[in-house]
């Protein structure tokens, strides 16, 4: 039997205006982009689902937001078998106290789509059964990427950027880990597939190892790059550069396995004037 081809989708990219948490003083004021969860928790379902038998297609592979429709249209030109969207969800871009803060998972697919519920249901089973969240159900909504795609296809919302304890978990590894694994779980049963466990022997981190970068600006012209990169060099940072991601050229400081070294070098960027700094993965 051949492979199934399963497509996936990490909402929004690391320049998306909006989707971001509050600033968070644990963590002296850092905001964490929602592209920082849903790239991590792709990544690994993506090795999640190869171990289990599955091709995977990447929908969005750079840190560019990549419009919905290439997004869409690609799957569907590759005829893909499900559509899996990852994001974390936001209510008023505040901290409002545990009281009053939204909270929980959710799980949605196109109205009228057997299919689509029958996945959506398959994975919320898995979710709700991880790291205690409040449950918010499986619903159906008229998104693009449910609408426009020829396969069951599913936006999982993953918890609230704007609720303090959920917004410290989207760089929590092992979160990142369980939902992506959750995820591949209710993906297997939906298609009657096995689900293949990770082995002690095998990396617990994605093919490739995740870089942890600290990134000092986004341009679409490279000259002004440049001029960026030429000002984080005058500040001291020697092993500053710039990389090309699609359209975009990222002036970056570093590259760490350790995101702990990666947090030390993102504190000193600040304290140098560079105060949008934030850390970005590969």
């Amino acid at each position: 039997m051949a492979k199934k081809l399963i497509a996936l989708d990490d909402g929004h990219g690391m320049q998306t205006a909006g989707k971001r948490t509050p600033p968070i003083p644990e963590l002296g004021g850092r905001v964490i982009l929602e592209n920082e969860f849903n790239r991590a928790v792709v990544k690994f379902l993506d090795v999640e689902l190869r171990r289990c038998g599955f091709n995977t297609l990447l929908v969005a592979p750079t840190d560019a937001d990549t419009s919905l429709k290439a997004r869409t249209d690609l799957a569907n030109a590759k005829k893909a078998d499900a559509y899996i969207s990852i994001h974390y969800n936001a209510f008023d871009g505040k901290f409002d106290g545990p009281d009053k803060d939204p909270e929980g998972l959710e799980v949605f697919y196109y109205p009228g789509s057997t299919s689509g519920k029958k996945l959506a249901e398959c994975v919320y089973k898995y979710l709700k059964q991880g790291t205690p969240q409040k449950l918010r159900g499986v619903k159906s909504a008229n998104f693009h990427v449910l609408r426009e795609t020829k396969m069951p296809a599913i936006l999982s919302e993953n918890g609230f950027m704007d609720n303090k304890r959920e917004a410290m978990l989207m760089l929590d590894i092992n979160f990142q880990k369980e939902v992506a694994r959750e995820h591949a779980q209710g993906i297997c049963e939906y298609f009657g597939v096995k689900y293949v466990p990770e082995t002690k022997t095998e990396p617990s981190k994605p093919t490739g190892k995740i870089l942890y970068k600290v990134q000092v600006g986004a341009y679409n012209v490279k000259a002004n790059a440049d001029k960026q990169l030429a000002k984080v060099k005058a500040a001291g940072f020697k092993d500053a550069f710039i990389k090309q991601y699609g359209k975009l050229y990222k002036a970056q400081v570093g590259a760490y396995g350790v995101k702990a070294n990666a947090d030390r070098q993102l504190s000193t960027v600040k304290k140098a004037g560079f105060s949008d700094a934030f850390i970005t993965i590969e």
